[in-house]
């Protein structure tokens, strides 16, 4: 849980900061570029007079990676990652919680794999059918197929890291 808090926490927070502090808002930025495209048209701003929204039409593919955007409703400061990023790394946390609720955090019990494919179906075809061509999606869609496939990892991960680590402890005391 740590660790997904301390991956999800600077994504949800750095734009929220930019306006007071931008020095820490690039280098958040910087630490996420491995992980994300940080494409602007597929990414959410946070606009402090308006709130969360896209950061540019989402509709049409915009190979800028813009981190202030400014527009009528005035200046916009990028979340690091994009919108489905956005919507994994949340839901994760999210997953995380329900998780510790409803499942003892040692667990090592992994659900059947058909609820993981099921919740990777949607982030697929999403992503797939752009990836190809066929539509560019909007960031709401994009927010949701995340969303799906964040919440279920947990599920997954704690049990498959608390078999490593149990592992990992049994060999070393041999």
């Amino acid at each position: 849980m740590i660790i997904i808090a301390l991956i999800t926490l600077p994504v949800i927070i750095t734009p929220f900061m930019a306006p007071t502090n931008n020095v820490v808002f690039e280098q958040i930025h910087d630490w996420y570029t491995p992980m994300c495209h940080q494409l602007t048209s597929r990414s959410l701003c946070y606009f402090p007079d308006a709130g969360v929204g896209d950061c540019l039409p989402s509709n049409q593919l915009n190979e800028t990676k813009i981190k202030e955007i400014q527009t009528a409703t005035g200046t916009g400061y990028k979340f690091p990652v994009c919108a489905r990023d956005v919507g994994i790394y949340v839901f994760m946390l999210i997953g995380g919680i329900i998780y510790g609720l409803t499942k003892k955090l040692d667990s090592k019990e992994i659900p059947p794999v058909f609820w993981l494919i099921l919740a990777l179906i949607p982030i697929g075809i999403d992503g797939g059918g752009q990836f190809l061509g066929m539509w560019e999606s909007t960031n709401f869609i994009r927010l949701i197929t995340g969303a799906i496939a964040g919440l279920a990892m947990p599920f997954y991960l704690i049990p498959i890291l608390n078999r490593w680590l149990d592992k990992e402890k049994t060999t070393n005391k041999k």
